[in-house]
């Protein structure tokens, strides 16, 4: 299978296309994140296209006052699409409450209409508008049913336009985590949702019988309680010689639910080594950390976490970061890096250089967690060690590493950290 294929679900995740802002426009752009700007993904995207694409923005004049800035920004938006199109989009705009056709038209697409309620001279008003986009290609339909803000309006207008354009999408296997697919209990469900708008997934448990040749790429979750064979590995090995993609999120020290750390039992740390990658058995702090609730129900304080590291160290020679700000590791170990025959491998995330390592020592009780006990560390041992990797061999075999479980898990994400946009 293809890199592009690779770099697409890579993107998704760890999202499925790269909001890169790297626009030029003759406008100048000032906006923070540069919203207003096409990212080089979204352009390639709309340089793919057959057929007309048609947008049709669907916005009503009953609309509450605090959504018309938000109005005329996706209008402006839109039209960069269309400038960028190179004659093959169509960029329309309705009001269904005025326009009869519009009303016909909305309904017949299947566009919900939607309840806002606003305060109108001290009381709440609650009024009826739509406010979606409904994009054709073809035969094909998709649909925003409601727009909220501009920040999210690129990755998900190019996702579905990448969605309409593929006569068959790739297909990726997940394996070795939670398979609910049920935001209450599955601690994926926003990453499977995002990437289920570009790939056909699949959930496995065994690798047995499974044709790993059959899939675009692997993503490989560690859940500390499967230990992979000799055949598995040698599976998972002979898959990426053959220039298959693998994307692993496995831990070099695992932390339990009672904040324990143990060893990890995934037993893949001989199989990352053979592509140049050593998982250390550590865990790294830093002082640049995530504030963290230590509290309970009767007390409650925040405080920085060092274990809940946060980083804006990036490969700036990879593409991966162009719209990332920042990250935040969660119980995250180091990894050493090695050239080994025929496989090339290069750092793509650091620590910043004020953190340091815990390693893990059983005999002497593990790694101690709690955030009141932590020991200051060595000024002389501050240094900055590599958090995510990639390997690549001559067949275009690659393998990303992220030695970080819980680095998308639904409740270690939030508004501060760009996880999901990498």
């Amino acid at each position: 299978m293809t890199k592009k294929i690779f770099f697409t679900i890579l993107i998704i995740v760890l999202l499925a296309v790269n909001i890169a802002f790297s626009f030029f426009s003759l406008r100048l752009d000032l906006s923070k994140g540069r919203v207003y700007s096409l990212s080089t993904s979204s352009k390639k995207i709309l340089k793919s296209l057959d057929k007309k694409l048609t947008i049709n923005f669907y916005a009503s004049s009953t609309l509450p006052t605090r959504l018309l800035p938000l109005k005329r920004d996706v209008n402006d938006f839109l039209k960069e699409y269309q400038r960028n199109g190179q004659g093959k989009v169509e960029i329309k705009i309705f009001d269904p409450e005025k326009e009869e056709k519009a009303k016909e038209n909305v309904q017949k697409e299947g566009l919900p209409q939607l309840q806002f309620s606003q305060l109108e001279k001290d009381k709440y008003a609650i009024t009826n508008a739509y406010f979606g986009i409904v994009l054709n290609y073809q035969d094909k339909k998709e649909m925003i049913p409601q727009l909220s803000d501009l920040a999210g309006l690129e990755y998900n207008l190019s996702a579905k336009i990448y969605k309409l354009t593929k006569k068959e999408l790739p297909k990726v296997l997940i394996f070795g985590k939670n398979y609910d697919f049920n935001p209450q209990i599955d601690d994926l469900y926003t990453f499977k949702k995002i990437i289920g708008e570009q790939v056909n997934f699949e959930l496995k448990e065994d690798l047995t019988e499974i044709k790993l040749k059959d899939y675009s790429m692997v993503i490989l979750f560690d859940n500390n309680q499967k230990e992979y064979t000799a055949e598995e590995k040698d599976k998972l090995f002979d898959y990426l010689k053959n220039g298959g993609k693998i994307l692993a999120f496995v831990d070099g020290v695992w932390v339990n639910e009672s904040l324990f750390t143990e060893e990890a039992k995934h037993n893949l740390f001989d199989f990352l080594k053979k592509t140049g990658i050593t998982l250390n058995r550590d865990l790294i702090l830093s002082t640049n950390a995530e504030l963290v609730n230590f509290g309970n129900q009767s007390v409650q304080f925040i405080a920085p976490y060092p274990f809940w590291l946060k980083t804006n160290v990036f490969n700036q020679k990879s593409f991966y970061f162009n719209n990332v700000e920042t990250m935040t590791f969660p119980w995250v170990s180091s990894l050493s890096l090695k050239t080994e025959k025929d496989w090339q491998t290069n750092p793509l995330v650091w620590s910043t250089t004020r953190s340091w390592e815990e390693r893990l020592a059983t005999e002497s009780g593990g790694i101690v967690l709690n955030p009141q006990l932590i020991s200051q560390p060595d000024p002389k041992k501050l240094k900055s060690f590599v958090l995510v990797a990639e390997a690549k061999n001559k067949n275009k075999g690659e393998i990303v590493l992220i030695p970080s479980t819980r680095f998308i898990q639904e409740r270690y994400l939030s508004n501060r950290n760009n996880n999901l946009d990498l």
